[in-house]
C-alpha cells in the first residue's frame, strides 16, 4: 500500500505560549480511513488545518514521499471541508460549484459528471438552480461536499462531517465515501464525535490527548 501522507514531529504553538499539538508524527495510505477523536480544544481542528496547509506549523509534512514545498500544487489535490460551509448566499448552488471547480482548475468534464453523480444520490439535482439562501444549513453542507469531493481529491478532510444531515443521507454518503476510497484508491481523516461514524468508516483510530496523537485502535 503506497504511502501518501506523512507528518514527522509535527507542532503547533499559539504565539509561542503552551503548545496546542506536540511532536506530532502520522502515516497515512492509499485506500485508508482514518478518524480523530479527542475532548473539545484537543487540538483536532488545528491538526485538520495544519494537515490542509491553512495554518503554520513546525515539523514536516510529505504529500506522496515529497516534502510539501508549493503549498498551492498540494491543496489542488486535497479537499479541505471544515465544520462550517464556505457558500456565496446571493449566488445559486450551480454558481457556486462552478467558483469551486474555477479556483482549483478542475477539468469540466470530471468535475461536473461528479457533481451530477453525487448530487443525484444526495437528492441535490433538483435544488442546484436555487440560490442558496433559500438553502437550509443541511442542504448548504450537502452542497459544499458535493464541490469538495467533486474535485476528486486524493485526500479528504473532514471536520465534523454530516451532522445537519437528515438520516437518510448520511446512510447515504458513508456508502459514497467507502467507494470513493477504494475505487480511486483515495485518502479520508474524518474529525468527529460521532461514534457511528468511527464504527462504520474507520480503519484507523487516533486519540489527540495532551497535545499527543495516540494510536488509539483499530477497526
Amino acid at each position: 500500500m503506497s504511502k501518501l501522507l506523512s507528518l514527522k514531529k509535527v507542532s503547533f504553538y499559539y504565539n509561542k505560549g503552551k503548545p496546542i499539538l506536540e511532536d506530532i508524527n502520522l502515516d497515512l495510505y492509499a485506500h485508508e480511513i482514518i478518524c480523530i477523536l479527542g475532548a473539545n480544544g484537543a487540538g483536532k481542528s488545528t491538526l485538520l488545518k495544519v494537515i490542509a496547509g491553512i495554518a503554520e506549523f513546525q515539523g514536516e509534512l510529505h504529500f506522496k514521499n515529497n516534502p510539501v514545498d508549493n503549498l498551492n500544487e498540494y491543496k489542488r489535490n486535497i479537499a479541505y471541508i471544515p465544520s462550517n460551509h464556505l457558500l456565496y448566499d446571493i449566488l445559486t448552488g450551480k454558481e457556486n460549484l462552478e467558483l469551486i471547480r474555477n479556483l482549483w482548475d478542475v477539468p469540466k468534464k470530471l468535475f461536473w459528471g461528479n457533481v451530477s453523480f453525487y448530487s443525484d444520490k444526495l437528492g441535490m439535482n433538483q435544488h442546484l438552480d436555487t440560490r442558496i439562501e433559500h438553502y437550509s444549513e443541511g442542504m448548504k453542507d450537502k452542497l459544499f461536499f458535493i464541490g469538495s469531493i467533486s474535485k476528486q481529491p486524493d485526500l479528504l478532510l473532514l471536520d465534523e462531517p454530516f451532522m445537519s444531515w437528515d438520516i437518510q443521507s448520511q446512510r447515504m454518503v458513508i456508502d459514497l465515501i467507502k467507494k470513493y476510497k477504494e475505487e480511486y484508491a483515495k485518502s479520508i481523516i474524518i474529525i468527529t464525535h460521532s461514534e457511528h461514524l468511527r464504527e462504520t468508516l474507520a480503519d484507523k483510530t487516533y486519540l489527540i490527548q495532551d497535545t499527543k496523537l495516540i494510536n488509539h485502535f483499530s477497526s
